[in-house]
């Protein structure tokens, strides 16, 4: 997976009537030791020697230093900002809060191989983009997290580090030692901000960019992560690639007491948990049992097969999986039971007759945002495998490869995997070990109660 090592940085930053703190961005990013090329100013700076007391970077340098294009990125601004010779400035029409419709403008505006994200408050400090750089280098898979700090700024537009310097909030600091900087454990895509994030721009297709149809503040970071680990793509915290923040974090903007503030933030922060539930398949943003387009859990019922030969076994299987209620079947065409599917789930949008879903196949680049399911499942053969709770099906499922189920004969019934691991075999080449093997019975899972000519529905429907 390791390659040339990129030579040109896209760097992003969102705008929004902000001039004074975009100076100081642009101040810092100007100063910024480690490259090869600045293309900030009247003419690209030269910054190979470093500076003078010999500071490098820490961490490994790529072999080549890449030049630098800055792009800000206008989110309808009543008067366009005011930048030096070298910036680029894209522009969109004011129609609500659309940052995450204006990173993706200016990521579309770049040709670099990496993209780095800055928002328009937020400084980075003099080593940020080469550290971003070297962890980025021979990864293209790999999105990583700089370390946002919180201070307040004086008055001075050149100045890069705060006057004041704010107390570091508690959660991101322990979610990042929790999960060794976004290296394990579940969710990881929480840990990541738009604020102070970068990737390579082939992920970035893969993932289909920042979803220019997110209006509203937050979420977009996250939905963005996640699509990016369904990508097949890794993620980690880099706390050594600081930017700071001018002013407290989100949590610590509230009305300090102004109850009206205080109900506008939470408001502000429940419009969030609503707009991220439909666009991350994930326990931890959307009911258990709810019903979204994007399910947690695609299931394809092979019942072509003569392993579905008996009357109402194919549909017996389906009717295991509604007890997921965040799920949507297709069933082979070819069943003999299409017409009592049809008639069984007409109004249920979760279970249809037709083709293996989409998201089996290999995604496209530059499409658009590609949601996938969390979870894949192809069933081979009858059975009620929808009475395995929907904690113990994720459980099963390996980071690479995935997990069969068999029978007490040796027989697959079902073939289940991530849609993050089938991702890391299509896009990025990794050749996992043969499947894991795990038998039915200790599931607890039960054929659908076959008496030799087929299933009697009544009987799973109504407990006859």
């Amino acid at each position: 997976m390791n390659g040339q090592p990129p030579q040109r940085v896209d760097v992003v930053i969102p705008y929004y009537r902000g001039q004074r703190m975009l100076d100081r961005v642009l101040a810092a990013l100007s100063g910024q030791r480690g490259l090869a090329g600045v293309g900030i100013g009247p003419a690209v700076r030269e910054t190979v020697g470093d500076d003078p007391t010999g500071h490098v970077p820490a961490g490994p340098m790529p072999a080549v230093r890449p030049s630098m294009r800055v792009i800000v990125a206008d989110d309808g601004s009543p008067t366009p900002p005011s930048v030096p010779s070298g910036v680029t400035v894209v522009r969109q029409d004011d129609r609500g809060f659309r940052a995450s419709a204006a990173r993706h403008l200016g990521a579309q505006a770049g040709s670099g191989e990496l993209l780095l994200f800055l928002d328009g408050d937020t400084v980075p400090g003099p080593d940020y983009v080469a550290t971003m750089v070297a962890a980025l280098a021979h990864a293209p898979d790999l999105l990583v997290v700089g370390r946002r700090r919180y201070g307040h700024f004086g008055p001075a537009t050149t100045a890069v580090e705060p006057e004041v310097i704010l107390p570091d909030p508690a959660w991101p600091a322990a979610f990042y030692a929790e999960t060794d900087k976004l290296t394990r454990g579940e969710g990881l895509w929480r840990g990541v901000l738009s604020a102070v994030c970068g990737l390579h721009r082939r992920l970035y297709d893969l993932a289909g960019g920042f979803d220019p149809g997110i209006i509203g503040y937050g979420g977009e970071d996250w939905d963005l992560a996640w699509r990016c680990e369904q990508a097949g793509g890794r993620l980690r915290y880099l706390p050594d690639a600081v930017a700071w923040h001018d002013g407290p974090d989100w949590a610590g903007r509230a009305g300090d007491g102004d109850e009206r503030e205080d109900v506008r933030h939470l408001a502000q922060k429940n419009a969030e948990t609503a707009r991220l539930a439909p666009l991350i398949a994930s326990p931890f943003t959307r009911p258990a049992g709810g019903i979204f387009a994007l399910p947690s859990i695609a299931v394809h019922v092979h019942a072509a097969g003569s392993a579905f030969s008996g009357t109402g076994s194919a549909a017996a299987t389906c009717v295991s999986l509604l007890r997921w209620g965040d799920v949507v079947a297709t069933v082979d065409p070819a069943t003999s039971d299409s017409g009592v599917i049809a008639g069984l789930f007409a109004d249920d949008p979760r279970v249809d007759v037709g083709e293996r879903g989409r998201w089996w196949r290999r995604g496209g680049q530059g499409v658009g945002p590609r949601r996938r399911p969390d979870i894949l499942v192809d069933i081979l053969r009858p059975c009620a495998l929808g009475d395995l709770p929907v904690e113990r099906l994720r459980a099963l499922c390996p980071p690479v490869g995935s997990v069969r189920i068999d029978d007490d004969e040796g027989r697959t019934l079902a073939h289940v995997r991530l849609s993050r691991a089938l991702a890391r075999e299509q896009e990025w080449g990794e050749r996992p070990l043969d499947p894991a093997r795990v038998a039915a019975r200790d599931l607890e899972i039960r054929p659908p109660g076959d008496d030799g000519t087929g299933v009697r529905l009544e009987r799973v429907v109504g407990g006859w």
